[in-house]
C-alpha cells in the first residue's frame, strides 16, 4: 500500500489542518500470520526498534482487541526530518497493507487515531494532522482530538514544494515547538481565527484565495522562519514569480507553496534560484492533492 506525503499547518491551521500531495509516497508491503508481535524492516532510512509503525501497531490492536503476527517492509521515499510527514506515512501505509491483507475493516477514526498516538515515537507526543491527511487524502481538519473528529475536503489545489538538502537537526519537532510564543495579543488571536476559518472555507471550496488568505499567518511562521534554511527568500522570490501564497512544511525546513497552475513553472523555477543564491541543494516539485492511503480499501 501507498501512503503520500503531507504538509501539515499551511501557515494559520497550527496542528488542525494537513493537505496530502504527490510529491513523495511510503510504500509498506505486509505478511500476516498466525501468531502475536510486529516485525519492522526499513529500506534506506532505519528508525530503529522502536519506531512510529511498531507503536501504531500496538495502538491499533489495543482497539481491536487482538494481536496479529506480522511482518512489515517500508519503503519510504519521502525526505526524512523535512516537515513531509514521513513516519506518519509510513505508519498509515503499514497499517492500511495491513488491513486489506488481514481482510478486516473498522472505523476509518480508530486507524487514523492508531496512526496518531505512534507519531510520538517520532515527534514525542501524538499528532493527528499529518496521518490523517495520509490516511484518507485531499485536505483534512483535525476538528476534535478526544474523541478523535475529523473533516475532510477534496479541494483542486496545486503546490510547488521545495525541500532543502540540509543536515537533519536532532528533535527538531520539539525544538521549533520550544520557540513557539506562550501568549498572544487578544487582537492577534481574532486575526488568527480569521485566518484559520478563511483556510477551512477555502479547502471546503476549492477556492485558492480563501486558502491563501489562511496561510498567512503571524503567530507560528514568525517565530519559526529564523530556523528554517532560505525561508525569506524562498518567500520573496516565490511572491515575485506570481504564488499565491507560502508557508512552511509542518516543521520545516521544506516549504509548501500555494500556486495557480499557470504560474507553476515560473514558481519552481524561482523556489530553485532562491535556494541556489542561499547557497542550498534543493529538490522542488510541483504537486498536487493526492488519494489517501485508505481510499484505496475503502
Amino acid at each position: 500500500m501507498r501512503a503520500p506525503s503531507t504538509s501539515a499547518n499551511l501557515g494559520s491551521g497550527f496542528d488542525v489542518v494537513a493537505v496530502a500531495h504527490d510529491a513523495y509516497f511510503a510504500e509498506a508491503y505486509v505478511r500476516v500470520g498466525h501468531g502475536c508481535g510486529v516485525y519492522t524492516k526499513f529500506r534506506g532510512f532505519d528508525p530503529g526498534g522502536d519506531n512510529t509503525v511498531k507503536r501504531a501497531f500496538a495502538h491499533l490492536f489495543e482497539r481491536l482487541g487482538r494481536c496479529w503476527e506480522v511482518e512489515v517492509e517500508v519503503d519510504n521515499r519521502i525526505p526524512v526530518a523535512r516537515g513531509l510527514g514521513s513516519s506518519g506515512a509510513a505508519s498509515v501505509a503499514a497499517l492500511a497493507a495491513f488491513l486489506r491483507e488481514a481482510g478486516l475493516k473498522t472505523d476509518l477514526r480508530v486507524v487514523v487515531e492508531a496512526a496518531g498516538l505512534g507519531e510520538a515515537a517520532a515527534a514525542g507526543s501524538p499528532h493527528f494532522d499529518n496521518v490523517a491527511a495520509a490516511a484518507l487524502g485531499g485536505a483534512v481538519v483535525i476538528a476534535s482530538t478526544q474523541p478523535l473528529e475529523v473533516v475532510r475536503f477534496t479541494p483542486r489545489l496545486t503546490f510547488v514544494v521545495g525541500v532543502p538538502d540540509v543536515p537533519p537537526v536532532p528533535e527538531k519537532t520539539k525544538l521549533m515547538r520550544s520557540v513557539l510564543p506562550r501568549e498572544v495579543p487578544f487582537k492577534t488571536y481574532v486575526a488568527q481565527l480569521a485566518r484559520v476559518s478563511a483556510l477551512v472555507a477555502g479547502l471546503a471550496t476549492s477556492d485558492p484565495r480563501l486558502v491563501a488568505v489562511g496561510m498567512t499567518d503571524e503567530v507560528v511562521e514568525p517565530a519559526r522562519a529564523p530556523y528554517v534554511h532560505g525561508y525569506a527568500r524562498v518567500r520573496r522570490y516565490a511572491m515575485e514569480a506570481g504564488a499565491l501564497a507560502v508557508a512552511i512544511s509542518g516543521a520545516g525546513p521544506s516549504i509548501i507553496v500555494l500556486v495557480d497552475e499557470k504560474h507553476s513553472d515560473a514558481v519552481k523555477a524561482a523556489v530553485a534560484r532562491a535556494y541556489a543564491e542561499e547557497g542550498l541543494q534543493a529538490e522542488v516539485k510541483v504537486a498536487s492533492i493526492a488519494r489517501g492511503a485508505l481510499e484505496n480499501i475503502y
